[in-house]
């Protein structure tokens, strides 16, 4: 759902109790932009100021944690002193409707189907579209996108049906694995997708300001192509999307060159991003990093071999299964395994690779899995529970 002013507000206080001045003033910027306080020019340079000297200093990696908690307090204080009117929103709103959705390729090298299926992207929440490479993920989202045309299934965008295809286009933002290289420096590539999408003037001056500070490129706003990292690029392009206010927005394995402190905050951004009240979008992404996904994204549509496994929301992933799994790794064989765990009754073991997976009743929780285990003496150092993730589909017997 969409956040109001009093609900940012107490994220923001929160995030300074907690000392995590990134976010806050990541959300500092988000409040300013959802709720019109442009107009306030006091608060909307302290906002700027904020995120501006986080990220100089951060690049320095010496940050003056109590001015930035001073600075973010005092804009908390002068925040709460404006009269907020709140925007109402359509929460849940549909972007975009599959029915019986496929396409199926033929060519002498390969024939490939994606068999018909069904979804729903909805404003203000991610969907994750997970599996194997070479199972269909790409084609899914390059589908919903608007970049290949289906062999069959009924679509429908922002819950009109009959919209002409030139209307919907201007309203999705599909960003590739691999996007084109551009030209320039940064900051005038921003300009110049803010014009071409009728953003213009002071207008344009402010937004480009807002996505620059909001998506940690500012030190970067004068750098070329060749200058930046691709994680950075990957970061412009979502910042020259977000210049169309899209009401949808695809991309296509965007984790891929990410660090895991990145992709966390990527997808942190992705989450916050959509539930604007101002420009709320529906998002639907591909990735290899399940549990990060699984964490943060509320639908999951898993893809083999051409066919959906699952497509639902995440929390009700095997609500009705008959057994719990845990991955588990360390030092031991699967007869170390096994041997040691054979009071447990009804167990299944399965090497999967670089880990093993335990299926168990449903009465063995994983406090008692683990309690076994430390009984046994079993030198594990990996231990996850994924008896609700859609890890287990990647089991090579389903």
């Amino acid at each position: 759902m969409f956040i109001s002013s009093s609900g940012y507000l107490t994220e923001i206080a929160a995030s300074i109790q907690h000392g995590d001045y990134s976010l806050a003033s990541r959300r500092i910027l988000d409040y300013l932009y959802d709720t019109n306080l442009n107009s306030h020019e006091q608060l909307k340079a302290l906002s700027f100021d904020i995120r501006k000297n986080y990220l100089q200093q951060s690049q320095s990696d010496v940050i003056d944690q109590q001015s930035l908690k001073q600075q973010c307090e005092d804009w908390l204080a002068l925040s709460s002193q404006i009269p907020i009117q709140e925007k109402e929103e359509s929460v849940g709103w549909g972007v975009y409707q599959a029915e019986d959705l496929s396409k199926e390729y033929v060519s002498r090298s390969r024939n490939f189907k994606l068999e018909p299926m069904s979804l729903e992207i909805k404003l203000g929440e991610l969907t994750a579209v997970v599996g194997e490479n070479g199972n269909g993920k790409t084609t899914l989202l390059r589908l919903v996108a608007g970049e290949l045309a289906k062999t069959s299934g009924k679509v429908s965008y922002f819950d009109q049906p009959d919209l002409e295809w030139y209307d919907i286009k201007g309203k999705i933002a599909y960003i590739p694995q691999r996007p084109n290289r551009w030209y320039g420096t940064l900051i005038d590539n921003l300009h110049f997708f803010c014009s071409i999408n009728d953003i213009k003037g002071d207008e344009n001056e402010d937004h480009v300001n807002y996505i620059l500070h909001r998506l940690g490129l500012f030190q970067f706003r004068h750098l070329k192509w060749t200058e930046i990292s691709s994680g950075y690029r990957l970061r412009f392009e979502l910042a020259k999307a977000l210049m169309m206010r899209p009401k949808l927005l695809v991309l296509d394995e965007p984790l891929a060159n990410l660090d895991i402190n990145a992709q966390q905050l990527l997808l942190q951004d992705l989450k916050y991003l959509s539930q604007s009240a101002k420009n709320p979008m529906g998002v639907i992404l591909s990735s290899q990093q399940l549990h990060e996904l699984e964490r943060n994204c509320k639908n999951i549509i898993f893809i083999k071999q051409g066919k959906t496994l699952y497509s639902g929301a995440q929390e009700t992933f095997a609500a009705n299964r008959a057994m719990n799994a845990f991955e588990i790794g360390g030092n031991f064989t699967i007869t170390d395994l096994e041997n040691r765990l054979s009071a447990l009754e009804g167990i299944k073991i399965i090497d999967s690779g670089t880990v093993f997976i335990i299926n168990t009743p449903l009465s063995v929780d994983s406090n008692q899995l683990l309690r076994i285990i430390s009984q046994q003496q079993i030198p594990i150092n990996y231990f996850r529970d994924i008896s609700k993730s859609t890890r287990q589909l990647f089991q090579k017997d389903i």
